[in-house]
């Protein structure tokens, strides 16, 4: 019996695909920083800082980011 998707951490969902860091942060217009912030989930976009909520959207967006979006009540 393999991890449900939800028991995964966010981290191990990203790469649980493959993904390659920085390709994927330059993808969303933001710093690699950024992305590892927002994968050890010290940045959530709630102070409204454009390229940590792409990031986060675009994780979204291909259903690594599971749940409402931070800034969303």
């Amino acid at each position: 019996m393999g991890t449900k998707i939800r028991d995964m951490s966010l981290r191990e969902r990203f790469e649980g695909r493959f993904l390659i860091k920085s390709k994927y942060a330059k993808a969303c217009r933001a710093d690699p920083k950024i992305l590892h912030q927002v994968l050890d989930l010290k940045g959530d976009g709630t102070k409204r800082d454009g390229a940590t909520r792409r990031v986060i959207v675009q994780l979204k967006n291909d259903g690594i980011w599971i749940g409402k979006l931070p800034w969303e009540k």
